[in-house]
């Protein structure tokens, strides 16, 4: 099952960073992305780890993103991370190359298809842990959410609405009315509820000089 889910914060002009970082630093929104691709919602409560398998996320992102992670926060954790570069041979000199938790794909049909493989078939990590992909998140760059955006697999996007616009050098691209609906401000925050299974904070959000708030396109 190929179906992923897009995650970004985007202000109204539809910017979404500066100079390889983040344009704003949302406590509350950092805290939301976490949960949302973190978090495996168990069908039963025993559903997110049974017989030794262990149910986890992915998230799939570019090179740039990988590396805007700081590096005691890479890989993220309690999810799979595979990072799409050109590059077969990134990790080559690099400590994740090891990492269980760390794939390199070079395009993001090469990701789906290796995340869609751990989601067919449990991947061992360790001599007794074997994990097994659930949801699967595109979370950046540019190019990637470019090419996600236009995929028959993006099934929603969660964006996050900064109320103002700021200095930014990328951009989220255009969200096309022929293949996504903004679903209403209510409806969007039952759908994020039921698709987290917990309390989200709904309506306009402020934190610091900001207003934001959590959005939620389905595509048609």
């Amino acid at each position: 099952m190929r179906s992923f889910s897009i995650v970004v914060a985007a202000d109204l002009a539809s910017g979404i960073g500066l100079k390889g970082g983040l344009p704003w630093r949302l406590r509350k929104d950092m805290s939301f992305f976490a949960k949302i691709t973190s978090k495996v919602v168990p069908i039963n409560v025993d559903a997110s780890k049974q017989d030794g398998i262990q149910k986890v996320n992915a998230c799939i992102m570019g090179r740039r993103t990988w590396e805007s992670i700081p590096a005691k926060f890479r890989p993220l954790a309690s999810r799979f991370n595979v990072i799409v570069s050109r590059d077969p041979h990134y990790f080559d000199d690099k400590p994740e190359k090891t990492n269980p938790m760390v794939a390199l794909a070079t395009s993001l049909d090469v990701a789906l298809d290796l995340v869609e493989s751990h989601q067919q078939s449990p991947k061992t990590i360790a001599s007794s842990d074997a994990i097994q992909i659930d949801r699967i998140f595109l979370i950046g760059g540019s190019q990637l959410y470019a090419e996600g955006v236009q995929s028959k697999h993006c099934a929603n996007i969660f964006l996050t609405r900064i109320q103002a616009t700021v200095e930014c050098d990328t951009f989220f691209p255009e969200i096309k009315e022929s293949d996504y609906r903004l679903l209403p401000s209510e409806e969007g925050h039952t759908f994020l509820e039921t698709f987290m299974q917990e309390p989200v904070q709904g309506g306009v959000i402020e934190e610091g000089a900001y207003k934001f708030e959590y959005t939620v396109y389905n595509r048609v």
